[in-house]
C-alpha cells in the first residue's frame, strides 16, 4: 500500500469499506506514538484504473483530488475533518480524516432495517445542516450527495463528504451549466466513474444539456430521506430521474407531514423546491 502517509501508522490492511461509487479505500488507523489515536485513511490505488482511457483515468483522478482538497478547505462540524492533507505519489493518492466507521451505504447494504425511527432523522437532520452550510456559507453545490457520501463516526454523527463533484459560487435559484451529465451512460456498472451515482441525482443533471444548482442537492435530499423514512426503506429510484413525476411517491408509504415535504423537494422543477 505504499504511500507516506501509510508509513506514519499502524494501518489495518483490510479496508472497512469499499464501493465503486465512493472510489476511495477507506482503512483504519492509529498512531504509532498513541495508539487510543485512532483516524481513517482514504486510499485510492492507480493500478485500479490502468486499463481506462486516460480522459477518463484523469477525469476520476482529478475528482478524487478535488475531493481531498475541498474537504481540507472547508471545516464544518458536519463535514469530514482532514487531519492529514492529500499525499499523491506515482501509485496512489492518500489522506486521512477524524476517524468513521463506514458510510450510510454500507449500512444501507447491511440492513437497510437496523436503524431506529429516531437514529434516522438525526442522520438526515446531519446531512441537511451540512448542506445547509455547504449552500448558505460556502456557496457551494455538492452535486454528489448520496449515501455513499454520508459517513458515520463512531458516535453515530452522520458526516458529509465525497465533493469531488462540488461546483462553487453558485446562488439560489440559479442552474449553472453542469460539469458532467448524470448517467450518460459512459460507465459500465461496476466501473468506476467521476460521475457521482445518477439515480440519486436530480433531473435537471441528467438532461442534455446538464444543468444543476444548490436546488439539485435539495432533490438528492429527498431522494434519500424517501428512501430512509419510508415505510419498507427502499429506494424511491433505481437509475437516473429521466421523465421524474412526483407521482410516483405512494402517499402510503410515508407519514402525512413528510409526504407533504417530499413533494415540496421532489419536485421535477428546481424552482419549485423549498430551500433548507
Amino acid at each position: 500500500m505504499g504511500n507516506q502517509i501509510l508509513t506514519k501508522y499502524d494501518v489495518q490492511k483490510e479496508p472497512c469499506y469499499y464501493s465503486v461509487e465512493l472510489k476511495w479505500r477507506l482503512h483504519t488507523a492509529s498512531s504509532k506514538e498513541r495508539p487510543d489515536d485512532k483516524l481513517t485513511i482514504f486510499l485510492f490505488e492507480k493500478k485500479l484504473i490502468d486499463k481506462y482511457s486516460k480522459n477518463v483515468k484523469e477525469n476520476i483522478l482529478e475528482t478524487l483530488r478535488k475531493d481531498a482538497s475541498s474537504l481540507q478547505r472547508l471545516r464544518h462540524p458536519h463535514l469530514l475533518s482532514v487531519v492529514e492533507a492529500l499525499v499523491e505519489e506515482r501509485s496512489s493518492l492518500a489522506f486521512a480524516t477524524k476517524p468513521v466507521v463506514g458510510t450510510v451505504a454500507q449500512l444501507l447494504e447491511h440492513n437497510r432495517h437496523e436503524l431506529s425511527p429516531l437514529e434516522m432523522k438525526c442522520g438526515i437532520l446531519d446531512a441537511a445542516e451540512a448542506l445547509q452550510f455547504l449552500h448558505q456559507d460556502a456557496k457551494t453545490a455538492h452535486l454528489g450527495f448520496s449515501p455513499y457520501s454520508l459517513f458515520i463516526d463512531p458516535q453515530g454523527k452522520w458526516l458529509l463528504g465525497s465533493l469531488g463533484n462540488s461546483l462553487s459560487g453558485v446562488q439560489w435559484g440559479q442552474l449553472v451549466d453542469c460539469p458532467f451529465a448524470s448517467g450518460s451512460g459512459d460507465s459500465s456498472p461496476g466501473q468506476l466513474s467521476a460521475e457521482p451515482p445518477a439515480r440519486y441525482a436530480a433531473p435537471e443533471m441528467c438532461q442534455m444539456p446538464p444543468r444543476c444548482g444548490l436546488e439539485s442537492d435539495i432533490f438528492s435530499l429527498g431522494l434519500l430521506t424517501y428512501e430512509l423514512m419510508s415505510n419498507d426503506r427502499q429506494p424511491l429510484l433505481r437509475s437516473a430521474p429521466r421523465g421524474f413525476t412526483p407521482g410516483i411517491i405512494r402517499q402510503s408509504s410515508v407519514s402525512a407531514d413528510l409526504y407533504g415535504v417530499l413533494m415540496k423537494v421532489l419536485s421535477p422543477m428546481p424552482n419549485d423546491r423549498m430551500n433548507i
